[in-house]
């Protein structure tokens, strides 16, 4: 069969009027070949053996009369196409507009993390903020949160110097060799400091969920009723199935007294512990994501976060502004918002719009056509599969094979 596979002729493709590119992987991370899409009969029209734009701009100098190319951001396929088919429209995809977008949302809001958190908390229990006459923030931590919180800032303060001692090393001409030596650190590493927009953030892991967690509602009953000894409360809760130390009861019991001697309710103690804050990720996703298919508790928790923050006010109406713009193709719109974003005193936003204006038209064409990635990426999938039958044997000529057949 596989003989008849390789024997059989290629099927003849007529030159595409309007082209899709992209990347699919032979190794994940590793090594690329390039599929090529004709966008109105909806099929694979070709498959290279590499991601380069020579081999892109030869391809396109055998097939004449392609007036449109739809891809993604890769400036490679876009400097293939200013050279192979300079006549042609360059469209650049919309999801990939959209998750760029994100990616500066996401890298704004790491910058909002107090935020995210105090309206979480203060959503827990819309009364807390007038309860408790303060921002959850003012809660003072245990001795051991203290000193693990004051770690991770000399670990950050580290992480900055380092960044920063990358880039002095580089605009003075030093090669990634002598700046790895110099500050102790892989090339990766240097590299991967080298790339990003600014020093970087510090990051905190989710809290966890603890063996207390069933028992804290329990314990301010309790604490409420008069019973303020810890290891009474302790004994009852074991009694209840709990298994942690006593160690665990107390060190919630003196969270418990240190708030209220600031002034704060023993049940703000339990909403602080028991609320865990969307991350950066998660509320970006909130941002682009249209009015009418988020929840009730979501469109609330974007409500609060931008009464209290300015700058995510702005980042809210920018956002929204720019995804209608994409659905609804109002690409005459966009030197408009190019303007408000470069103007709004939000770096990432600012880099964003920066961004898009390097690729000016093909992304106003891109929220102005019809055409996108979408079938390319359909036909990746297709690949795919086809590529995972031969169990990671079959070499580039079969699988070209395969999946110019299985298009015809």
């Amino acid at each position: 069969m596989l003989r008849l596979l390789h024997a059989a002729p290629t099927p003849a493709s007529p030159s595409p009027r309007v082209l899709g590119i992209d990347e699919f992987a032979w190794r994940r991370g590793q090594r690329f070949g390039t599929i090529l899409v004709d966008l109105e009969r909806r099929r694979p029209v070709d498959l290279l053996p590499d991601r380069d734009a020579d081999s892109v701009v030869a391809w396109l100098g055998r097939h004449p009369g392609i007036q449109v190319i739809a891809r993604d951001r890769s400036r490679l396929y876009a400097e293939a196409a200013r050279r192979g088919a300079p006549t042609a429209q360059q469209v650049a995809d919309r999801w990939h507009l959209l998750d760029n977008l994100g990616n500066a949302l996401e890298a704004f809001l790491l910058h909002k993390r107090t935020v995210l958190r105090e309206v979480a908390v203060a959503l827990a229990d819309p009364a807390w903020g007038e309860v408790a006459g303060a921002a959850p923030a003012e809660l003072h931590p245990p001795p051991w949160q203290q000193r693990a919180a004051e770690a991770g800032r000399q670990r950050h303060a580290a992480q900055v110097a380092r960044y920063e001692a990358i880039h002095r090393l580089r605009a003075a001409g030093a090669d990634i060799a002598h700046i790895a030596r110099a500050v102790g650190v892989s090339r990766e590493t240097v590299y991967r400091y080298l790339r990003l927009p600014g020093p970087p953030a510090r990051m905190c892991l989710p809290r966890r969920g603890t063996a207390l967690a069933p028992y804290r509602a329990y314990l301010l009953q309790r604490w409420q009723e008069g019973c303020r000894n810890s290891r009474c409360l302790w004994r009852e809760i074991r009694a209840q199935g709990f298994a942690a130390s006593y160690t665990t009861v107390a060190r919630f019991v003196a969270q418990i007294r240190r708030a209220e001697r600031a002034g704060q309710p023993a049940a703000a103690v339990v909403r602080q512990a028991e609320t865990r804050p969307p991350t950066a990720r998660q509320v970006a996703g909130l941002f682009l994501r249209r009015p009418e298919q988020r929840t009730a508790g979501q469109q609330a928790y974007l409500e609060r976060a931008r009464q209290t923050d300015d700058a995510v006010a702005i980042a809210y109406a920018l956002t929204q502004d720019f995804a209608t713009m994409l659905r609804e193709r109002q690409g005459i719109a966009l030197d408009g918002w190019l303007s408000s974003a470069s103007e709004s005193g939000i770096p990432e936003l600012r880099r964003f719009a920066s961004g898009l204006e390097s690729d000016l038209e093909a992304v106003r064409a891109g929220l102005t056509e019809r055409w996108s990635s979408g079938p390319v990426e359909g036909q990746i999938t297709r690949l795919k599969l086809l590529k995972r039958q031969g169990y990671g044997r079959a070499g580039f000529p079969l699988l070209r094979q395969r999946v110019l057949r299985a298009a015809g």
